[in-house]
């Protein structure tokens, strides 16, 4: 029996650390759970990243996700005790929460470039499909805004090269139309009055003989502001 008693005795000094240890293992395997879905998240926060540059868009959402980021990744990295282990799943899961907030303010931006940009592309198209030199161009106008709109459902991981697709077929059609009108005053009033905003000023008589050349005159209405 005094052997036994000898022997926990010499044991006793290193159970507070076989404890600590069991502790550290166990808060370990609950981050190491919370990391389970590390390559989504990345890859969220790259593809946020992506569509933000595409878009030219930086909000504080934008700049809180990349605060959180690097405050993770220093957690992440320095954790070596209970403690340390403990922030660096908390600093994990704030990462998380703030990516998805990015997202959120990136797409709502997305749909104001939609709104802004391609929506108008389909009133411009829809009138260039009444005239015969223009028909394909106008289906091709119309067909894009109508893309457009249906990337908003998207999974952030396709939208941005949608995004940038998008945009390279925008380019192709605005000069294809510049080039198809031959007419600066003609190409301008159109893009005004995808915009809503072309007034009479705006039908030069350049743009009344391309008008009238189409048999457009009837198409077009006039409304005080």
């Amino acid at each position: 029996m005094s052997d036994a008693l000898e022997e926990l005795e010499q044991l006793l000094p290193s159970i507070p650390a076989a404890v600590e240890r069991q502790r550290v293992g166990a808060q370990l395997d609950r981050v190491n759970a919370k990391l389970s879905d590390f390559s989504s998240v990345t890859a969220r926060f790259t593809a946020v990243g992506k569509v933000a540059a595409l878009i030219d868009f930086r909000d504080e959402n934008f700049s809180e996700m990349k605060e959180a980021a690097i405050d993770a990744g220093r957690h992440l990295q320095g954790a070596a005790d209970e403690t340390t282990l403990d922030l660096a799943g908390r600093s994990y899961e704030d990462l998380k929460t703030a990516i998805s907030a990015a997202e959120r303010s990136i797409r709502n931006q997305w749909r104001t470039v939609i709104t802004n940009d391609y929506k108008p592309l389909a009133v411009v198209g829809a009138l260039l499909q009444r005239f015969g030199d223009t028909l394909e161009t106008g289906r091709a106008m119309v067909r894009l805004a109508e893309r457009a709109d249906r990337s908003i459902a998207l999974s952030m991981a396709d939208l941005p090269a949608e995004i940038a697709s998008l945009s390279n077929d925008r380019s192709k059609l605005e000069a294809e139309k510049a080039s198809m009108t031959k007419n600066g005053e003609v190409d301008e009033f159109l893009t005004k009055l995808a915009a809503g905003k072309a007034t009479l000023r705006s039908v030069t008589p350049s743009v009344y003989a391309w008008l009238r050349e189409h048999d457009a005159l009837e198409q077009m209405a006039v409304f005080a502001r």
